[in-house]
């Protein structure tokens, strides 16, 4: 994992989590509210990145799997979690820029998102510890 897809996926798994953060140090609130105009940008960036990851990392299963198990798994939980937190941090531009043209599709995506909002602060908080996790293993391995 790269250092800028850590810090973005950490940055996005801020804004998810943002109610659970604010309840446990509400100093944050202000730095959260600084954040929260660029949410849509971030998601979608989160989103391409996550899915580009995927892809790679699906070509190169067999070695991995093969070489590094534990670390395929890592790798796959944090395509699933950029994925999915992209998604629904990016929907709006999504829907605005993407879905438009197509009023199924945008159904479809509002089901999505929804299904994805009810577990959006886990999932911030798997966004953290991974991305945080990333920025501990990238220094480890430089």
């Amino acid at each position: 994992m790269h250092i800028i897809s850590a810090l973005l996926l950490i940055a996005c798994g801020v804004l998810a989590a943002a109610g659970v953060i604010v309840k446990k140090k509400p100093e944050a609130k202000e730095l959260i509210e600084k954040m929260t105009p660029y949410q849509g940008v971030g998601g979608v960036v989160l989103l391409i990145w996550g899915l580009i990851s995927l892809i790679r990392l699906l070509l190169n299963a067999g070695i991995l799997l093969d070489l590094i198990p534990g670390w395929f798994v890592t790798y796959l939980l944090v395509c699933l979690v950029s994925i999915a937190l992209g998604f629904l941090l990016g929907f709006s531009l999504i829907s605005k820029y993407v879905l438009s043209k197509n009023e199924q599709a945008v159904q479809k995506g509002e089901q999505l998102r929804a299904k994805l909002a009810k577990i959006q602060e886990p999932l911030g908080i798997a966004g953290i510890v991974l991305g945080l996790w990333g920025l501990v293993s990238s220094m480890i391995w430089l």
